[in-house]
């Protein structure tokens, strides 16, 4: 990579924010395009000793680390709810903005803070949805247009690994703050790339266990939804399965003409790469008519630290994810939180502007 002017970046909250600067920021991908120029958190103890860690300045408040003219972007990853607030008050101090998964827990707050975002200039980046699709979905899309494969007809997305957690007295213990959890933390991903591949929802159903878990949040989960164009999706995510892959995951995705596997239901031979197949038929068979992989860094869901660099910097970047699909994702949430009380299907509310995908 060419010599780059490293940005300024300080991070509020530690207790996830922590692995992020220890992974992509101090190593990893972020690296040669960010200097972590300071911390935050409501944790005092924590605070500090993250700080001799790092060796950076330790901010005791939001509005002393927004009042640093150093910094130019905030790495947001405190809980979810309430984190549009949070970004209000970033963008409006100048700053731009990089934050996780899950984005927020109301969908109107996140339209809003989004659309002003855009209004006054300011970048705000998420790993999940994407700014950029990412190289899995380039895949599916090229494959699309290659092989005219239709309409998509269904999504199905299966995710998993083996945590037996313990109450912490965090959000992630709260059911109405950590709505189905398995799905709010781990499926939200699957949840942001089905709108992206199939528009708004219509409808959802919740089904959730607890197995394994101490905390009051379920540890096992399937979410079904309806969508606007027809399609259906399903997601199975579960922090029970204890296979020997620390996070699996696994997509079919059934069009018109054919079938895109991701992972395929067979074991993972690299940890690096992840294979793609598309499935067509062939007289009266089928057949795998193209392969592919993938690197798992540029997967959904990571972090696409050179497109905010990029960004910050005034390039013109496009096909940018847009506020009415996060929102709509969110959206679906909010109809998921109601159908684990009501244990009944339930509508997903309307966002303004929102549009349904035609085929390519």
């Amino acid at each position: 990579m060419e010599k780059t002017n490293k940005i300024n970046i300080g991070f509020v909250g530690l207790n996830f924010g922590h692995w992020v600067i220890e992974q992509q920021i101090l190593t990893g991908a972020g690296a040669p395009l960010f200097h972590l120029a300071g911390i935050c958190d409501q944790n005092e103890a924590l605070l500090k000793s993250r700080a001799a860690q790092y060796g950076v300045r330790a901010f005791d408040s939001l509005d002393s680390i927004l009042a640093e003219k150093t910094i130019n972007v905030i790495g947001l990853f405190t809980p979810p709810g309430g984190r549009a607030d949070l970004i209000r008050r970033i963008i409006r101090a100048g700053k731009h903005v990089i934050t996780t998964k899950p984005f927020e827990r109301n969908s109107a707050a996140a339209l809003a803070v989004l659309q002003e975002a855009r209004s006054l200039g300011r970048t705000v980046h998420i790993n999940s949805p994407g700014p950029l699709l990412t190289a899995d979905w380039q895949q599916v899309e090229h494959w699309r247009r290659q092989h005219n494969l239709g309409r998509p007809v269904a999504a199905h997305f299966s995710t998993w690994s083996s945590y037996r957690e313990q109450p912490d007295g965090t959000w992630l213990d709260d059911p109405e703050r950590c709505p189905v959890a398995p799905i709010f933390r781990l499926g939200i991903y699957s949840i942001n790339d089905m709108v992206r591949l199939l528009g708004p929802a219509e409808s959802v159903q919740v089904t959730s266990t607890r197995l394994m878990t101490r905390r009051a949040t379920p540890d096992n989960a399937h979410l079904t939804l309806q969508f606007k164009n027809g399609a259906i999706g399903s997601i199975f995510a579960s922090f029970c399965v204890n296979d020997g892959d620390f996070y699996a995951d696994a997509m079919v995705l059934n069009f018109e003409n054919g079938t895109v596997y991701l992972n395929g239901g067979a074991p993972v031979q690299s940890r690096e790469m992840v294979p793609l197949q598309l499935v067509m038929r062939a007289g009266e068979t089928c057949r795998v008519v193209d392969q592919a992989v993938v690197p798992r860094a540029n997967r959904s869901g990571s972090y696409q630290w050179d497109v905010l660099y990029r960004a910050i910097s005034g390039k013109q970047i496009d096909d940018i994810v847009t506020p009415e699909q996060v929102a709509q994702a969110i959206a679906i949430v909010e109809a998921m939180a109601q159908a684990q009380h009501s244990q009944r299907c339930e509508r997903v509310g309307e966002i303004p502007g929102q549009s349904t995908p035609s085929a390519r």
